[in-house]
């Protein structure tokens, strides 16, 4: 089992841009997902204007960190209708100087009403449209049905095993891989106190030629508050991080 990518979730405004930089320079594989929804990220708003600046950072990917966006709401209704709402175009279609675009995996965090009524065409027609993208669906009850409908229309996307839907629980077991050749990682209840387990757990049911990548977000958090929610901790981060190098150290000398 090969790690890809390690992510920290849902960092904020209050995360120095010095921060994040420093995140992503602990480790290649260290990824940074921003949340997205209308009602946070719309034009002007803070959250939009600091993650512009880290965008603008990460234009130069020699030094920048590896940024994620995950959509919500009405903006993954709307990328789910094929439309990509008009505050996350510039950052859509950014690219390096390599031409590369500055943020690569867009993970669609699909509400339940939206998997319900999902029609996968607008959505396969985007991703065919876009193949320089990496397109997420989290994999979970609510929507695995919506999955299997994309999956069939034959387009290349990835999935997030994510049981707990975003609520930070670990699940009873790790799933195999879902598809042959839908790449896929793991979330819910990461932390630095369990994530050496949980990679072990996990690579016992994951190939070991397999590419997979981690996601962590709730227990990155302290119980300090921030925008009345539980506020991004860096040190955790960190820890999250550290312990993650250990774990794949360690599977180098077997």
């Amino acid at each position: 089992m090969n790690l890809r990518y390690v992510t920290c979730s849902d960092p904020r405004e209050h995360v120095s841009l010095e921060s994040i930089v420093k995140l992503c320079r602990m480790a290649p594989f260290v990824e940074i997902a921003v949340q997205c929804h209308p009602s946070k990220v719309s034009f002007d708003m803070p959250r939009y204007t600091w993650f512009n600046n880290i965008v603008k950072e990460a234009v130069n990917m020699g030094r920048g960190p590896r940024l994620a966006v995950h959509v919500n709401a009405e903006w993954c209704n709307m990328f789910c209708k094929g439309v990509i709402a008009t505050e996350l175009i510039d950052w859509f279609f950014l690219k390096n100087w390599q031409n590369k675009p500055v943020i690569y995996r867009w993970q669609l965090n699909m509400p339940k009403t939206t998997a319900e009524q999902f029609n996968p065409k607008p959505l396969a027609k985007l991703i065919t449209n876009h193949p320089e993208h990496e397109f997420i669906i989290q994999y979970n009850d609510n929507t695995k049905d919506a999955v299997q409908k994309l999956h069939e229309t034959g387009v290349q996307f990835s999935l997030l095993f994510d049981a707990s839907g975003g609520n930070g629980k670990s699940p009873a077991q790790w799933e195999k891989p879902i598809y042959r050749k839908h790449p896929m990682g793991y979330s819910g209840g990461m932390s630095p106190e369990n994530v050496i387990a949980n990679l072990d757990a996990i690579s016992k049911v994951v190939p070991a030629n397999r590419d997979i990548w981690i996601d962590a977000e709730g227990k990155l958090k302290s119980a300090e508050l921030f925008d009345e929610k539980p506020k991004f901790d860096v040190g955790l981060a960190k820890g999250y991080i550290s312990k993650v190098k250990y774990w794949q150290n360690q599977q180098k000398q077997r």
